[in-house]
């Protein structure tokens, strides 16, 4: 067995087909999902993954069905039937399955699913080169922060970035910055490290918040104008996946290095990141 896969209280491999057609999450994207990194099959940061999913599941009113201790139960199997050593989870609660209707009656049972994957990490030499963002209109909907798989909009954005040889999206609302497709955006000017303040416009991070941890005395989290780009000292992404990524490029604009915080704060995250149990 190389993956496995969690349905519904059931343990299979993601060989079997498990959802029907009448699934919310399929006909609707009535669904949250969540995504965690795991290291010799320990997870990274489980709680705080654990809490975002509730709070979203609870944003959307769909009934969670783990509390946290059978969460970390299921994961914990999950991951000790999984073949390999390192990579991440993907978790996805929809609303449940019913005859396609837009209103849902109350009391549905959530369909859960969770399954392991193999992924390739950004090594050391990525890390210090950094990637490239592409910019565009923002045009989601207005509850980012719900991590709902109503991902068209982030999709097209990625596939934009992808075919101008970017690496990731980045979202400007007007005059306002507020974040990439699937990574939260930081700018580092004068010594100190910006982002956008938690709303309805971005989605809480979970290496988000660990940075904001690290760097709690010189974080000012407020709106970042476009025009702040121009001149920042350092510009990096972070994600579950990517950790703290440095931004060498936006569009066709200035080329920048890895910076010295940036570089900290990746040193920082990664240590952080092995001491899981």
């Amino acid at each position: 067995m190389s993956d496995a896969l969690y349905f519904n209280g059931r343990f299979t491999t993601t060989d079997e087909r498990v959802l029907t057609v009448e699934d919310r999450g399929f006909l609707f994207g009535d669904a949250v999902y969540e995504v965690f990194k795991f290291l010799r099959r320990r997870p990274v940061f489980l709680a705080e993954h654990w809490r975002r999913l509730s709070n979203g599941l609870r944003a959307v009113d769909i009934a969670n069905p783990w509390d946290e201790h059978s969460f970390d139960a299921s994961m914990g199997e999950l991951l000790q039937r999984t073949a390999f050593h390192d990579g991440i989870v993907y978790i996805e609660v929809s609303r449940g399955e019913g005859e396609r209707a837009h209103v849902y009656p109350d009391g549905m049972t959530p369909n859960a699913i969770a399954f392991s994957r193999r992924f390739k990490f950004p090594d050391a030499a990525k890390k210090e080169r950094g990637i490239r963002l592409v910019s565009t209109d923002d045009q989601r909907w207005k509850h980012c922060d719900v991590k709902s798989v109503n991902l068209l909009a982030n999709v097209l954005g990625k596939k934009k970035a992808s075919r101008a040889g970017g690496d990731e999206v980045l979202f400007i609302d007007g005059d306002v910055v507020r974040e990439c497709g699937s990574s939260s955006f930081f700018i580092v000017k004068d010594g100190r490290v910006i982002t956008h303040p938690l709303d309805v416009h971005i989605l809480p991070g979970v290496t988000r918040d660990r940075v904001i941890e690290m760097a709690v005395d010189s974080v000012d989290q407020r709106v970042i104008a476009k025009r702040e780009l121009d001149d920042a000292d350092e510009i990096f992404i972070t994600s579950t996946t990517q950790g703290v990524m440095p931004v060498r490029q936006i569009d066709e604009g200035r080329e920048l290095l890895r910076g010295p915080i940036t570089a900290d704060l990746q040193r920082r995250l990664d240590e952080r990141e092995l001491l899981v149990d």
